[in-house]
């Protein structure tokens, strides 16, 4: 093969040696092979043979540089100042630089607004495990409809299971064990209640977890810690708290239920809510001495946050062991709504979605005319459609329903 039709790749290489080293006349002779080289010849050997033509001081330096330009030429920057050096001393480069910028494409995509969970805390959720969460939803009421009905039938049913009592504590951190031992005619204290109240709640898919709660100046005195049960509840797409031993909730004046953190801002400013129960435990002219059990909490043996400052210990002598000990309240009581997102390769650009949501069962995609998709966990959405803005709503479901939807935005060109 002679030197004037020499293979791709050494032909590539001797025209990129001939830029570099400002051997215009020699670069310029190679333009009918380069030419040939239609992977590049648009994108870079055009626009260098044009740059050579200037430096030769061809007339058609120019026609090159403009038929460049219609074939869409728009990435002067691997050039560095080539462009500059020769075309851009002329009267007119303004305006040429302005046509070869305004020919760059638009993406393809371009996500504008997507979902993305925020870093959380420790949930500390109580569960069993599979053959044990088995076991005790075979002793439990059939499940409401929706997560807040089926929350409360589970917080009377727990209730009314045995009689309080303070005199026995620490029987097991498994529901069946409790319960067991109840039918054999034990009773127990707060810790019991909460443990089968957590774990059943969890065992029909309610995301539950015990909370720890003290009154002030809990590190001295007896009573002065009290154990309730936190459930996200997907109908309100909230933390309540759920007392298992008083068969009770607090509930704001518009009687939705409270949160932790709610309740234990209310304890600071000193507006304590509607105490709202039943059962044989229950008694409304109490509430005022469980209200005071607000004043600092945390989810029991795992996350730790106090108002002030934290005394680790409990009547004297009782270690509250945690996991880790928070000094902002930010996350302590995660959205479950909320929504992580990935991108995936199907058939081009796509988005994956991860639930914060511990019993996710999917995803809902909305568009704005209402139409809903469902997407299995793992599966991907593609990012189609016409051209344009895409306004989409992207939402957890669960067994009891769909979750707040999370915004989706993207454009299409």
């Amino acid at each position: 093969m002679s030197e004037a039709d020499p293979p791709a790749g050494r032909l590539r290489t001797l025209a990129t040696d001939h830029i570099r080293s400002g051997r215009w006349a020699e670069l310029v002779a190679l333009e009918p092979a380069l030419r040939a080289d239609t992977e590049y010849w648009s994108s870079w050997w055009a626009g260098a043979c044009a740059v050579g033509r200037w430096h030769e001081g061809r007339a058609d330096a120019r026609d090159l540089l403009e038929e460049c330009i219609a074939a869409g030429f728009h990435d002067m920057e691997p050039f560095g100042r080539l462009f500059e050096d020769s075309f851009g001393t002329e009267p007119d480069w303004s305006a040429l630089r302005a046509r070869i910028e305004a020919n760059a494409p638009l993406p393809p995509v371009t996500l504008v607004r997507w979902p993305c969970s925020r870093p959380s805390l420790p949930l500390g959720l109580s569960r069993l495990d599979a053959a044990g969460a088995a076991r005790l939803t075979a002793r439990l009421p059939r499940p409401q409809a929706g997560a807040l009905a089926t929350a409360e039938m589970l917080l009377g049913w727990v209730t009314d299971r045995w009689r309080h009592s303070g005199g026995s504590h620490g029987a097991s951190d498994d529901a069946n064990v409790v319960l067991d031992r109840v039918e054999r005619g034990e009773r127990f204290a707060c810790v019991e209640y909460t443990v089968v109240l957590t774990q059943a709640l969890n065992a029909v898919q309610i995301p539950a977890r015990p909370i720890s709660l003290f009154r002030l100046d809990y590190h001295a005195g007896l009573g002065t810690g009290h154990v309730v049960t936190e459930a996200w509840i997907d109908d309100l797409g909230k933390w309540v708290m759920l007392d298992g031993q008083n068969g009770a909730v607090w509930r704001d004046a518009d009687g939705v239920p409270l949160s932790v953190l709610e309740l234990q801002q209310a304890y600071l400013i000193g507006d304590q809510p509607e105490f709202s129960g039943r059962g044989h435990n229950f008694d409304p002219d109490d509430a005022g001495g469980w209200f005071r059990y607000f004043y600092a909490a945390g989810v029991t043996g795992v996350l730790a946050w106090s108002p002030g400052p934290y005394v680790p210990v409990m009547e004297g002598a009782t270690v509250i062991a945690s996991q880790l000990l928070t000094e902002s309240l930010a996350g302590a009581a995660p959205d479950l709504a909320e929504i992580s997102t990935g991108v995936a390769d199907h058939e081009g650009p796509a988005l994956v979605f991860r639930a914060d949501h511990p019993y996710a069962t999917g995803f809902q995609v909305t568009d704005a005319s209402g139409q809903a998709t469902s997407l299995d966990p793992g599966q991907p959405l593609r990012l189609a459609g016409g051209e344009g803005a895409h306004e989409l709503g992207v939402a957890v479901t669960t067994r009891y329903g769909t979750l707040t939807p999370q915004p989706l935005e993207y454009v299409v060109n």
